[in-house]
């Protein structure tokens, strides 16, 4: 035996010190460690849907005084309103929205807005709700009909087909950033006192489709989903029915959900 003293790492059980060979194996194990948790919550976070990038951002003008985004160059927003199923503003394209701009709207608290049915602009001020394509226009009422204005067509449905999509149905406005969490079952009771009041109902799907993700939720017949829709939010369902883009907004027509 030509072994040495030292060679071999054995356990000295009064002893403070660690063995070199075990304090690198033990370093090399934590570092990976750390780098593993890091590069996950990483990689979940990267696949995470938006969770409203912007809570609150006031248009100049409201009642509701925040520094404006920059995006906010006019003090007002002009557009012509559809009123099925919901109110939806349409306003025109621009330099930053070629193929313009579709806004659901809603008034205060937990409750729709009432606005005129007019194909003539509609000038409107109040706060912006933004998630993925959800785009929320939260509106000081009454809105200013701008009857002097040129008259302006609002835009026509183009069919999409009909579809089969599992997701979830909630209501625009906590969804598009007014409370968090805007979905599951924690937010039901919430969703579901929103869409008592007329703000206006959205299905998310778990995967696009038709081109999009975000749906304004409507009965077959294109106007608002009966009361009986409520039964389903905040829990994962399947729904059918028939898909149509008017504006830059996606309407899905359902005659069938099913939960999972």
């Amino acid at each position: 035996m030509n072994k040495k003293w030292g060679d071999d790492a054995f356990f000295i059980g009064w002893s403070p010190k660690i063995d070199l060979g075990l304090a690198r194996f033990l370093a090399t194990c934590a570092a990976g460690l750390l780098g593993f948790v890091f590069l996950a919550s990483f990689g979940l976070s990267a696949f995470m849907r938006d969770p409203a990038v912007v809570l609150f951002s006031t248009l100049p003008g409201a009642s509701s005084v925040q520094t404006p985004e920059p995006w906010m160059d006019s003090p007002t927003l002009r557009g012509v309103v559809t009123m099925n199923p919901y109110p939806v503003v349409h306003v025109a394209p621009d330099a930053d929205h070629p193929a313009g701009r579709s806004l659901l709207l809603s008034g205060d608290g937990k409750r729709g807005v009432d606005v005129p049915a007019s194909l003539n602009p509609i000038e409107f001020e109040g706060a912006r709700l933004l998630r993925g394509t959800i785009e929320m226009l939260v509106v000081d009422t009454p809105p200013k009909i701008l009857s002097a204005a040129p008259s302006t067509s609002a835009p026509t449905p183009i069919a999409l087909g009909r579809w089969r999509v599992v997701g979830e149905i909630c209501d625009g406005k906590c969804y598009a950033g007014a409370m968090r969490p805007g979905s599951g079952l924690a937010h039901r009771a919430c969703a579901n006192l929103c869409l008592i009041g007329d703000v206006p109902a959205v299905f998310v799907a778990a995967t696009p489709a038709a081109g999009a993700e975000f749906f304004l939720l409507a009965d077959a017949d294109g106007l608002k989903p009966n009361d009986a829709l409520r039964a389903f939010t905040g829990q994962p369902v399947e729904i059918e029915g028939n898909i149509e883009r008017l504006g830059a907004i996606h309407i899905f027509k359902v005659d069938r959900v099913r939960g999972l």
